[in-house]
Order: C-alpha cells, then structure tokens, then sequence
C-alpha cells in the first residue's frame, strides 16, 4: 500500500467510525426519536452542503422549471427529511424490522410473484431510491418471501461492509453489480430466487429513456434478465408513510414481455408517476440526466 492509499484507508476507516459512533448514540435513544434526529440532519446538515444543495436544485430546475420558490423549499425540507431518515434506517435494520407492523404491502404485483413463488419461479423487482426501498424486501417478509438485494459496492470499505450487513438483515442473498455479482444473481435467479434492482440511476452508454418526463441513461439489465428466463419483472415503490417510520409497498402489475427498451420504458413511466405523488421521497442527489 502506497503512502497516499494508506491516507486514503486511513480516511475511510475514521469516516467510517464517526457513523459507528453516531449509531451507538442513537441506539441509546427510543426508536422514534432516532428518526426524528436523522430528520433533523438530513434537514439542517447535508442539505446544507453545497454539492448536495446544486446538485439538487439543478433536478429540481429541469424537472419542475415553474415550481413557487415557496414550494422548491418545502420540498428541499422534504428530501431532507427522507434522506435523514433512511441514514438512521440503514445504520440498525434489525431495529426497523424489528416491528412487522411497519410494513403494509397491495398490488397485483404482490399476488403475482407469491404465484411465481408458488410455482418455484424466480422474479425481478424493480424500484427507485425512494421512500426506504428496503420496505418492499421487508413487506415481503411478512408473506414468507425473501428477496435478495442488488447494491453498487462503495469507495470506502468499511462502510461497505455495514451496507452489505444491514441488506443481508432482510436475507441471506446480495449481489454487488458488476462481473461476479451478476454471475451469481443469474443463478439465485434460475434457482427460483427474487431480487429487488433499483434502476433510477444513470448508466453511461445505456439506452435514452424518458425517466420523469426527460430522456435518461437506463440500464436495461432487469428487462433482459426477466426476458432471458421468462420470469416477472414487478415495478413496487416503498412510500413513506405521514407518520414518518411505516411504509406502503405497491407491487404493480408485472412488465409484458415484449422488448427491452419498451419494457423498461414501462418501469420508468410507473416509478415517474409513483414519484410524482411524494416527490420529496425520491433521491434527488443523483446525476440522472446528462
């Protein structure tokens, strides 16, 4: 390890211990005022961040150019709100599942992969950075159905390795994207397996897809992977209830199987207007559109 990869791991080991530490703090807490620290944050500190902030407001221009400064603020309160609330999620999944009551889930989509399921057919769920994604994996839970989680590996490995831990809190089974990971969600997948992707980030070179009315970058991976072994592939959202720690999963009826693009201009069209309802749950931080 060269002296400046050391720096490097040395940073990422104590970024990574603050959030440890921020955790156990929170743990001494009861389970609603965690959340409402995490609001507070997310509301008040990385919303105040200069990156985070453009980067925001540059989504919020293209996407709502005519939106009241009165409302682009509620709505800044808002992803602030969400993304404070998920961080504290992320950090103790055991405590949030803890309470099945927290988890509601509808849609034909639902009956139709605990029919696949039945069957012992495998299927795809498709979803966003929305709300709390892990609810759709946790709504499961409660009808007897594990779904495997599909995650980009993080820069920094210490905090990678939490990640990892806290998806494999709802089940066993979590790919990484890539090579490797892929090879082994193929084969989780013709086994009889479920898997959630989440499909609302830009993949360079990827197809142009409308994605909340502009064209956008679109992996087209979940369509292919449903395609090749004639499995469901079920768009579901995870909205955030009012009272801000349960969830409402919504399995849509799954994608026909036609093409990749149109399929996958079918998953868009249904997590734009999904996202459209509570647009202050979604992951405004993203890069999604050149």
């Amino acid at each position: 390890m060269t002296p400046r990869e050391r720096l490097t791991d040395i940073g990422h080991y104590l970024s990574n211990g603050v959030l440890r530490v921020l955790g156990a703090v929170l743990r001494i807490l009861p389970y609603s005022r965690r959340l409402r620290v995490g609001s507070w944050i997310g509301r008040n500190l990385m919303m105040r961040l200069p990156s985070a902030r453009q980067r925001v407001q540059a989504n919020l221009n293209l996407i709502f150019p005519d939106m009241s400064d009165a409302d682009r603020d509620r709505l800044f309160q808002g992803v602030g709100d969400n993304f404070g609330r998920v961080m504290v999620e992320e950090m103790m999944m055991a405590d949030v599942i803890a309470d099945p009551s927290r988890f509601r889930a509808t849609g034909a989509g639902l009956e139709a992969l605990i029919s696949a399921q039945a069957e012992g057919r495998g299927a795809i769920l498709v979803s966003a950075h929305y709300g709390n994604w892990e609810g759709a994996r946790a709504s499961a839970l409660a009808h007897g159905l594990q779904i495997a989680g599909v995650y980009r590996t993080h820069n920094n490995p210490y905090y990678n390795a939490d990640f990892v831990a806290a998806l494999r809190t709802l089940g066993p089974d979590a790919f990484s994207k890539g090579r490797q990971g892929t090879r082994e969600l193929v084969r989780h997948l013709r086994s009889g397996g479920v898997a959630e992707i989440l499909v609302d980030q830009k993949q360079t070179g990827a197809p142009l897809i409308e994605f909340l009315g502009h064209p956008a970058e679109t992996t087209l991976t979940a369509a292919k992977l449903a395609l090749s072994m004639d499995i469901p592939l079920i768009p579901v959202i995870s909205f955030r209830a009012n009272d801000g720690e349960s969830f409402d999963s919504v399995f849509a009826e799954p994608v026909p199987h036609t093409d990749q693009e149109t399929m996958m201009r079918a998953v868009n069209d249904q997590l734009s207007t999904w996202i459209a309802q509570k647009p202050e749950q979604w992951f405004w931080f993203h890069r999604r559109w050149r």
